[in-house]
């Protein structure tokens, strides 16, 4: 812990990660974008425990949802030309499973009681949405992030959150992407750019030392 002017600063990853001030974020775990990831069959029992281990020791879970603007009639000019641009170059899509919808949540990790689920247009769960007043509410000043995909919705998440005020941790071996070169790219980069890059283990072994 940092003290700066009278004022104690978390400074350690175990001093920021604090149960009773960080929330967990899992974003975009949907069956039109998740099973897309060059590594989603790693990150998923990853974030399952995770997200089991958070409910335990009281960390509110957060499910974000994409919910797409109508491309001819909602969708601003500059959306319309990037989703155009995504769909060309998309090599194949996974098969959303019978009875289900692309949006929703996969059933491996779908929420659970007392979790929140938020929905959102953009790579940026701050952007649009209620996110920030819910984990304002909560008194959360942690928010640790995982999902799908990396150099999208976590690092949008991820950038906007810390200019916000919250300490953010992305958690490196719980997001994915379609791209794995755009994947490591991202996570240097925010590495490089002191965000604080953990695993799902280093934040589990410092929960349970805890108690």
């Amino acid at each position: 812990m940092q003290e700066i002017a009278g004022r104690k600063i978390a400074d350690s990853l175990e001093e920021i990660i604090d149960p009773k001030s960080t929330a967990l974020l899992i974003w975009d775990l949907e069956y039109a974008i998740a099973p897309n990831a060059f590594n989603f069959q790693e990150i998923l029992p990853n974030l399952k425990s995770l997200a089991e281990l958070a409910r335990k020791v009281g960390v509110p879970v957060f499910y974000s949802q994409q919910v797409a603007f109508n491309l001819e009639k909602e969708e601003a000019d500059v959306w319309v030309r990037i989703r155009m641009k995504r769909a060309a170059a998309a090599s194949q899509d996974v098969k959303i499973p019978a009875g289900k919808k692309g949006q929703d949540i996969i059933d491996a990790l779908k929420p659970q009681a007392g979790d929140t689920v938020f929905q959102k247009r953009r790579p940026d769960g701050f952007i649009g949405t209620d996110l920030d007043l819910m984990l304002r509410n909560k008194g959360v000043k942690t928010v640790m992030i995982g999902g799908v995909a990396t150099e999208g919705g976590v690092e949008g998440t991820a950038r906007t959150g810390r200019n916000l005020g919250y300490y953010m941790v992305v958690l490196k071996d719980c997001a994915g992407s379609r791209n794995r070169e755009l994947h490591d790219l991202a996570l240097k980069l925010m590495e490089r750019t002191q965000f604080d890059v953990a695993t799902s283990k280093e934040i589990a072994d410092i929960w349970q030392r805890k108690g």
